[in-house]
């Protein structure tokens, strides 16, 4: 254990940061996250580690709460964009559902993390004491917006076919 932090949390955090910044970047640079791109691969390979870990940390938190959901329900959009990029299930809709999955799983990452971030920084005075805060609930009302918006683009843009991937 180093700084309160067991060495599975820190790995988890880690990693988790990581894949938080390697998934807002690639929908910065690409609007998308390309599952064939090394990057992107890393992206959800770390993505899924960092959510499996979040169960072992189970100890930590004292129960099963809703950060641990979020990690069920990222590791299934990481799943079920992984099915949809093999296999054609829902025809034209395959694409929008895919991406919109692969853009989920970042917005779901970034609600427990911002939250756990409040909640133990400055390490002396955190900002919030739990979820329920009103700064947290802004940055969530944030992320809904921004993510929603940015859901729409990506309709639009897969919709419109302007691309240059040819999605």
């Amino acid at each position: 254990m180093f700084g309160g932090i067991s060495y599975i949390g820190w790995l988890h955090t880690i990693l988790g940061i990581a894949a938080i910044v390697i998934g807002l970047y690639l929908l910065i640079k690409d609007r998308f996250i390309f599952m064939n791109t090394n990057l992107a691969r890393f992206y959800l390979l770390s993505t899924v580690i960092t959510c499996a870990s979040s169960f072992l940390l189970y100890g930590a938190t004292g129960s099963f709460n809703t950060a641990h959901w979020l990690s069920v329900i990222t590791i299934l959009a990481v799943l079920f964009a992984l099915g949809l990029e093999r296999f054609n299930i829902f025809g034209f809709l395959n694409v929008y559902l895919k991406q919109l999955a692969l853009t989920g799983t970042v917005f779901f990452s970034m609600l427990p993390t911002t939250a756990e971030v409040l909640q133990r920084l400055p390490p002396r005075d955190p900002f919030v004491d739990s979820i329920e805060d009103p700064l947290v609930q802004s940055f969530y009302m944030a992320y809904v917006v921004i993510f929603g918006l940015f859901g729409v683009y990506q309709v639009i843009k897969i919709y419109r076919g302007n691309n240059i991937y040819g999605i």
